[in-house]
């Protein structure tokens, strides 16, 4: 008997052994009218998720019993504990003295090292920052648009200057204009040749960084995540062996920085299946298996989940992509403050943010178990999953040219839109959920912002999956602002309003999340709705009729409505829209339909509105 064979003994003795379809034959039963096939979920990546997987999901996957440490290190190279640095990530203006001097105070609070996004290298104090940290001791790393190049051996120099040596450096520097516009010019590519050159002495130091943040903040699938950063990376390592550089240098200088989402267990497999592919590349360069041990994933929280709205909700998501980063073995972790989209972090948001990895820590202990996630059917099964579909994804890169040629041609940027689309549709129609955005809005809450100002901001970040809905909620701020009341939609149900519950209860909380004051009025005709609602002060009635005929009585009755509301059927036209149009409908709102267009034609007629009580 063999010790998984004992320990199950021991451990279930008292449960008896049950196979696939006994499982599949209680779910069919628990469902009762409901079909087991609905409950499969079909996601971005192009996995359709089971509800339930079984041990014979994971049989014949090959990396199931390999062991944490052991090529090709799909379960990281720790073998001691799961621990990861906690790195507060600071932007640094100017000299950047300010930066610095939070970046002592976090190393005091908790942060185990700091990350700088330096604006301009030519301001920043590097004589400041050497005599301020103890470089030495505390990691720490640089995001840097220009000069890199430059700026390190500016630093090296300030350190010989304190007679100290640069081999001793910890973190990494974070210039990669690859996956940021597809290719390299001479200049850039020099400056990240000369960064391997003044790094690959640095055991503790990264030189090459690549971004896959640069493919999730623009909405990419964790497939197309994990393929175009595995494809970057080779053609940086292209790129350096062909200007001279030594393979083995380029492998152990190579870092990942990913962002985790709110897609709690593919965020988990994400940073396993880059592990088990990076493995695989490194063969197919014929160098050391070893050396894939060496490929240093640094995590961020994703910028694509945060919002603006409700912004203590990021505080949640955070929390969530943390643990998916952690419990995926990540090296070093960024949270982002919760209320970094709006205005800059204060003390406050920045020791909620440094302080999630404390907690996962001390208080959940995600740091002492190595690889938490080996063993689930599901996520193993999962892991096979994604990491066949980056693989094949990666193959059609190569195939195009590589990445360079593929990104030049308009086929990576091309796909993510595709997927981006699908996504910001799915935010827009609630069938992906930002709770306090699209979903569940807070009634109390107040901005303590100018939404004029920060829509224009350069500052404010329009890649968001919020961003489309938060700009209508914002164009609805102003109008409470310069109306001193909010727009008002009222969510008229003319028959039985049982029939109408789910276009009811729809609209309802569309108009809620886009700011409106909203109220749903019961009617037994369209004669009685549209008499009373004729001198209601209302910017929106949306009509949900239980027949066809009060659909095409009401909306002529308003037209004389003083107020000239927008009108909208809570209902798909289809053929009929022209006809419905000719009766008086402005638009239509239903589970597919296109609303932000929607909201667009409702605040241009706002505007209209206000500019015609100023006149």
């Amino acid at each position: 008997m063999t010790d998984e064979q004992q320990n199950q003994q021991r451990l279930f003795a008292e449960f008896s052994p049950a196979s696939g379809s006994e499982w599949e034959q209680k779910a069919r039963k628990d469902l009762r009218d409901t079909p087991l096939e609905q409950l499969t979920w079909h996601t971005y990546e192009g996995i359709d998720v089971k509800p339930y997987y079984i041990r014979q999901d994971i049989t014949n996957l090959p990396f199931t019993q390999q062991q944490p440490g052991n090529f090709p290190f799909l379960r990281g190279r720790k073998t001691g504990n799961n621990s990861w640095l906690n790195v507060q990530r600071i932007k640094a203006v100017g000299k950047g003295h300010d930066a610095v001097e939070k970046a002592t105070d976090a190393l005091k609070r908790g942060a185990d090292g700091i990350h700088f996004v330096i604006e301009d290298v030519d301001l920043f104090d590097l004589s400041y920052l050497v005599r301020e940290v103890n470089l030495k001791n505390y990691p720490t790393s640089y995001t840097l648009q220009e000069k890199p190049d430059i700026f390190l051996k500016q630093l090296y120099d300030k350190l010989k200057a304190q007679q100290a040596s640069h081999r001793n450096l910890k973190g990494f520097l974070n210039y990669d204009p690859m996956t940021g516009k597809g290719a390299l010019t001479k200049e850039e590519n020099k400056a990240v040749a000369s960064l391997l050159d003044l790094t690959k002495d640095s055991s503790a130091f990264c030189g090459i960084t690549v971004c896959g943040t640069n493919f999730s903040s623009i909405g990419a699938s964790v497939v197309q995540e994990v393929a175009y950063t595995l494809s970057a990376a080779v053609a940086y390592a292209d790129r350096l062996t062909t200007a001279g550089e030594q393979l083995e240098s380029v492998l152990r200088n190579m870092q990942f920085y990913m962002a985790s989402g709110t897609n709690y267990f593919f965020e988990i497999v994400k940073l396993r299946a880059i592990r088990l592919l990076w493995a695989t590349i490194v063969e197919a360069y014929q160098a050391e298996p070893e050396l894939a041990a060496w490929l240093r994933i640094h995590s961020t929280t994703s910028s694509w989940y945060e919002t603006t709205l409700d912004p203590y909700v990021n505080m949640l998501r955070a929390t969530t992509e943390a643990m998916a980063a952690a419990i995926a073995g990540c090296d070093s972790l960024s949270v982002a403050p919760f209320d970094n989209t709006f205005r800059p972090s204060d003390e406050f948001s920045e020791r909620i943010a440094r302080n999630v990895s404390v907690i996962l820590k001390e208080e959940a202990y995600l740091d002492k178990a190595i690889d938490p996630a080996a063993g689930s059917y599901y996520l193993e099964s999962l892991t096979n999953e994604l990491a066949q579909k980056a693989w094949a994804l990666f193959k059609e890169v190569e195939a195009k040219g590589g990445f360079e040629k593929a990104y030049a041609s308009g086929f990576i940027l091309s796909s993510i839109t595709e997927v981006s689309r699908r996504k910001f549709k799915n935010v827009a129609t609630g069938k992906d959920v930002l709770v306090g955005t699209n979903k569940y809005p807070n009634p109390n809450e107040q901005l303590d912002f100018d939404p004029e100002e920060l829509i224009q901001s350069s500052s404010f970040n329009t890649t968001r999956a919020a961003y489309p809905t938060e700009v209508m909620r914002m164009a609805t701020e102003l109008h409470l602002r310069k109306r001193q009341r909010r727009p008002r939609a009222v969510v008229a149900i003319i028959g039985d309003a049982t029939q109408r519950q789910v276009q009811t209860t729809f609209a309802q909380e569309f108009f809620s999340c886009a700011g409106f004051e909203t109220e749903v009025q019961q009617y037994e005709s369209a004669a009685t709705a549209a008499d009373r609602l004729t001198h209601a002060a209302a910017e929106v009635v949306v009509v949900s009729a239980s027949e066809g005929a009060y659909v095409k009585e009401f909306a002529p009755k308003l037209r004389h409505h003083e107020g000239k509301p927008t009108i909208i059927l809570a209902e798909d036209p289809q053929d009929l829209k022209e006809e419905m149009i000719t009766h008086g409908y402005d638009e239509f709102l239903f589970e597919d339909c296109d609303v932000n267009a929607l909201l667009k034609l409702v605040h241009k007629r706002l505007t209209q509105e206000e500019r015609g009580n100023n006149n």
